[in-house]
């Protein structure tokens, strides 16, 4: 506003009639002059400043930056010499353009997928037949022999066999036996033990009746009647037809508040 005062008072110094056409249209081009400068030089301020602003965050940048000895190298891949990139020939190949000719990509290398068949060799066949009407032998020998002792020698010779032929039928009953071997030689622990491996292994052998019949037994041995009577009545229910039933049913009627029809309660069964 200064120049505009300036030639205000330079027309009153003059004394020009402030209602000359003239001089009016002079001074609103001097104001007009006055206005784009003060634009352009706003503009140039904006323009030192985004300028400051850059020139301050290259300095940072410069700062953080490591030292130009130091030379930062990325990883490089770890590319296999022999690996090579084929390129599937294409079900119907284009049309070469024209001048020019198509160059047909190469097709994938062959993969090996036959195998050989071999016949198996006879005598490797009549080794392993031979070896399995041995083994069937064996474990009946074992079983035979087990069965001619008595006592903890019995039960002994009955748990090697069961853990030497594991897979054998009468496995889980040489564990019933051996239990009973050692309940009859007074080791009540060890023959509890035996009743309960043999439940646990074999869930499905047809010892299981026999295994938790005496494993109520040794609940009731050691006073827990409930756990007693839950085992008998699981094999009064599950095993009607087995003598170890009959058993079972025999001491749930001598057991304490057991009614007059003997008849297991309708609690269900404990799973050993």
């Amino acid at each position: 506003m200064l120049p505009e005062v300036a030639a205000a008072a330079v027309l009153a110094v003059l004394g020009c009639s402030a209602g000359d056409p003239g001089l009016r249209r002079d001074l609103e081009l001097t104001r007009a002059e006055m206005r784009t400068v003060q634009h352009e030089n706003a503009e140039m301020a904006k323009r030192v400043e985004a300028l400051s602003a850059k020139v301050d965050l290259l300095a940072a940048r410069a700062q953080r930056a490591p030292p130009a000895a130091v030379k930062t190298h990325a990883a490089e891949p770890i590319v296999p010499p022999d690996l090579a990139v084929v390129k599937m020939e294409p079900q119907a190949a284009r049309a070469a353009p024209r001048g020019e000719s198509l160059r047909r990509p190469r097709r994938a290398p062959p993969v090996p997928v036959a195998v050989p068949f071999v016949d198996p060799d006879p005598g490797t066949l009549s080794a392993m037949r031979a070896r399995r009407v041995d083994l069937a032998a064996e474990a009946q020998a074992a079983l035979d022999a087990a069965h001619r002792l008595s006592g903890l020698a019995a039960a002994r010779a009955l748990e090697e066999f069961s853990s030497s032929y594991p897979s054998h039928p009468s496995a889980d009953n040489a564990l019933v036996e051996a239990g009973q071997a050692r309940a009859g030689a007074g080791d009540d622990e060890s023959a509890c033990a035996l009743f309960a491996r043999c439940a646990k292994e074999y869930p499905a052998g047809d010892a299981l009746p026999d295994a938790l019949e005496q494993l109520g037994r040794c609940e009731a041995r050691k006073g827990r009647d409930e756990k007693a009577r839950a085992l008998f009545e699981r094999v009064a229910t599950d095993f009607p037809n087995s003598s170890a039933a009959k058993r079972a049913l025999e001491r749930i009627a001598a057991m304490p508040g057991t009614g007059a029809s003997g008849a297991p309660s309708s609690r269900p069964g404990a799973v050993p």
